[in-house]
């Protein structure tokens, strides 16, 4: 898997960037992406582990995992088990989809 730190993203758009910790080119981050890992809080300089494909010369992350900075501390990329809220209500709570 590949390592990096999310770029930027933008849920109102549909997709993002992951900057590779390889230094390589920046990555695309499809919204559908973010939604199948069940990632609510996607921020920039999120650590996060991915497969890399490359289809038609593009190359963008499937697979997405987030990468806990240190055990003690909650990552702000926090998956389903960490939240109690249902995830569709958080992520558009999150991305201002959604009235809070």
């Amino acid at each position: 898997m590949a390592r990096g730190k999310v770029k930027w993203f933008d849920a109102s758009k549909g997709y993002g960037f992951i900057k590779p910790d390889d230094g390589g080119p920046d990555v695309f981050l499809h919204l559908s992406e973010v939604m199948k890992a069940k990632l609510p809080h996607l921020r920039p300089d999120v650590p996060i582990s991915y497969a890399l494909a490359v289809e038609g010369g593009k190359r963008s992350a499937k697979e997405l995992s987030p990468i806990a900075r240190n055990a003690d501390a909650k990552s702000p990329a926090r998956t389903m088990d960490d939240t109690h809220n249902d995830f569709v209500d958080e992520f558009e709570k999150e991305w201002g989809l959604r009235q809070a």
